[in-house]
């Protein structure tokens, strides 16, 4: 029975899990290749440009998803400042499966592969950072301590990832989620 056609979505998901496990330099295109079921000619028919467009693709993929559910909610100005971060916090539950899944921002920023996405991923970073720090202006925290929030959120947020992926348990991941909206917010 000849193996199933995937959709390019179905090949990247598998893509984006691949590199989320073994990193840039630890996806081989035969890794690739198994987790996506594709040979290497199907691999490239997709990604013509090899690894390094997989890997690019895989990228505009996470950040379309993250923007949907983690950054959009915080852009719903019908809601109070409070009311969006819970929303941004369940988003971020939704995309980093309670704190399971690694971060591809944190991955794609070592090795060879910090050289080809520096850019693109400093830009995602200080867009995040602006988002918290506007939030946290909304709320009436001054322009100089919204921007330390803001940064100190991003941060909390990859190295929760990190450490709750380290001990092998999501309550450090979770215990953030519920507190950084408040902290955030927080009068001075």
């Amino acid at each position: 029975m000849p193996t199933p056609i995937l959709s390019r979505e179905e090949v990247l998901m598998r893509i984006v899990e691949t590199f989320r496990q073994h990193g840039y330099e630890g996806s081989s295109l035969a890794l690739l290749s198994q987790a996506t079921g594709l040979g290497r000619s199907s691999l490239y028919h997709y990604f013509p440009k090899g690894k390094e467009d997989m890997a690019n693709a895989a990228l505009e993929w996470v950040l379309v998803c993250f923007d949907g559910l983690v950054l959009s909610p915080l852009r719903q100005t019908s809601q109070s400042p409070l009311e969006r971060l819970q929303a941004c916090a369940n988003g971020l539950a939704e995309f980093y499966a309670d704190g399971a899944r690694s971060c591809l921002i944190d991955i794609f920023s070592i090795g060879c592969a910090a050289r080809l996405f520096q850019t693109r991923l400093g830009e995602c970073t200080k867009t995040m950072i602006r988002i918290f720090s506007e939030i946290a202006q909304e709320g009436g925290v001054s322009v100089e301590e919204a921007r330390r929030r803001g940064e100190d959120v991003v941060i909390g947020i990859q190295g929760v990832l990190v450490v709750s992926r380290t001990i092998g348990s999501n309550a450090p991941f979770l215990r953030f989620l519920k507190e950084f909206p408040e902290q955030l917010l927080r009068a001075e």
